[in-house]
């Protein structure tokens, strides 16, 4: 064979190029004992496609079904997942809201303008306030530990 004509497939090889019949011609010439002291590095690689390419796919292979109730059932239990995901961020969505709404809930519900202020006079009233709302239960509680501490 030309040694010029190979060398020019092969770089059209490799810029994937060449057509089947041209594959062919590379293989046959590297499959032989005649090859030009600079296309050696490429026989390895050539021999290897080769008994690659010998792969032929039977067109007559019969395709694998699957049957219908199958089908169906990954069908529904992938909308079973979707529905449960769904229904979990629905349901920690409204629970991330009320501890919001707890918070606001636990504050008293006539807490006076002042408490709202930051100089020190209003927050000291604010206090005072907050005292007198005490019940009587933690006042005496609270004196009672007073007492025992003495």
């Amino acid at each position: 064979m030309n040694e010029t004509y190979i060398r020019q497939l092969v770089e059209r090889f490799l810029n994937a190029e060449t057509t089947l019949e041209e594959e062919k011609t590379l293989y046959n010439y590297f499959q032989g004992a005649d090859i030009a002291d600079d296309l050696m590095p490429y026989r390895e690689m050539f021999q290897s496609f080769s008994a690659v390419s010998g792969i032929e796919i039977e067109e007559d292979m019969p395709i694998a079904r699957i049957p219908v109730w199958i089908v169906l059932l990954r069908t529904v239990t992938t909308m079973a997942a979707v529905f449960l995901i769904g229904l979990f961020f629905v349901v920690n969505g409204e629970n991330s809201e009320v501890p919001q709404q707890t918070m606001a809930t636990n504050q008293p519900e006539h807490t006076p303008d002042f408490c709202e202020g930051s100089t020190p006079r209003e927050l000291y009233m604010c206090y005072l306030e907050r005292k007198r709302e005490q019940s009587k239960t933690y006042r005496s509680l609270k004196q009672m530990i007073d007492e025992n501490q003495q």
